[in-house]
């Protein structure tokens, strides 16, 4: 039900922002916020009337007018593939940094991996794919030839490389943070201590007993990273002129095509929605307390 409301609320917030978006070019702009909500829902209605009965229709694109649906089918896998390997890639490093900088005892170290950390989140997609860019072409100038692409599609490395390590920016910095964290204050637990006066070794006391108290945290940083990735995507997909959900919805918006910019938002939402369900639902199966808070 949840789910159901939100939904409904961002086909109308959509709507609404879309027929306020023609101010921009309009000769005489209104400010009439009652009469855009008024609008907005008039706009919700009938799209939803038009999505149950499957005809949302078509929208203009580059290669000529094509149906809504298929739009969305194509740029979703395009966005999500790209999405998930970035994501995976920085949960992967996330943890091994993480929980590497947690169990040294290097202090310069850790500042200096920490304070890389809060330089990764603070940096903007577009400037760290401008740098990025820069550098291969840099590279490429002095003779070294052609590493990566620097924009268009493909699933290969040349072409994935660069937006990867963008979306990746960001994630990587706070699940890196997210570890440490989280790693750092289950080590001076008391059952930490009892393990090592048990005679076992570290390895053995962090694998078995630490990391498992560590799934729920790292969980909810993995869902905060999706945010992060979501928010950059499009600033991605239009950096490196990736075919992805995110370039269709600047295209969409740009060209005033309503109900491919609604369809494609509520697409997003729907993944966050459902993602953030799902981890409801992990949460529970990994951890007894709070199975133990519905009985």
């Amino acid at each position: 039900m949840f789910i159901i409301m939100v939904s409904v609320a961002v086909i109308f917030i959509t709507h609404m922002g879309m027929r306020m978006v023609h101010n921009s070019d309009a000769l005489e702009p209104s400010y009439d916020l009652v009469r855009f909500a008024q609008l907005g829902w008039q706009d919700t209605r009938a799209y939803l009337t038009n999505a149950l009965s499957d005809q949302l229709g078509s929208a203009r694109t580059i290669g000529g007018q094509q149906p809504v649906l298929e739009i969305l089918k194509r740029s979703y896998v395009n966005s999500m593939g790209l999405l998930l390997v970035a994501l995976v890639s920085a949960t992967l490093l996330g943890i091994l940094v993480g929980t590497s900088i947690a169990l040294t005892k290097w202090k310069l170290l850790i500042t200096a991996l920490l304070s890389l950390t809060v330089l990764g989140m603070s940096t903007p997609a577009f400037f760290g794919g401008l740098l990025l860019q820069r550098a291969e072409i840099f590279y490429a100038s002095r003779g070294g030839g052609q590493l990566v692409k620097l924009t268009g599609f493909g699933w290969d490395y040349k072409h994935m490389l660069l937006p990867v390590l963008v979306l990746m920016g960001r994630p990587l910095a706070f699940l890196t943070r997210a570890s440490f964290i989280s790693l750092k204050r289950i080590m001076s637990e008391d059952y930490i201590r009892t393990a090592y006066s048990k005679g076992l070794s570290v390895p053995y006391t962090v694998t078995a007993h630490a990391m498992k108290n560590m799934y729920v945290p790292f969980l909810t940083a993995v869902m905060v990273s999706l945010r992060f990735s979501l928010v950059t995507l499009p600033v991605v997909e239009f950096f490196f002129i990736w075919p992805g959900i995110g370039l269709e919805l600047l295209q969409a918006i740009n060209l005033r095509q309503t109900t491919l910019a609604v369809t494609l938002i509520l697409a997003l939402g729907l993944t966050l929605l459902l993602v953030n369900l799902l981890l409801d639902i992990a949460y529970k199966l990994i951890d007894p307390r709070l199975r133990d808070l519905d009985t």
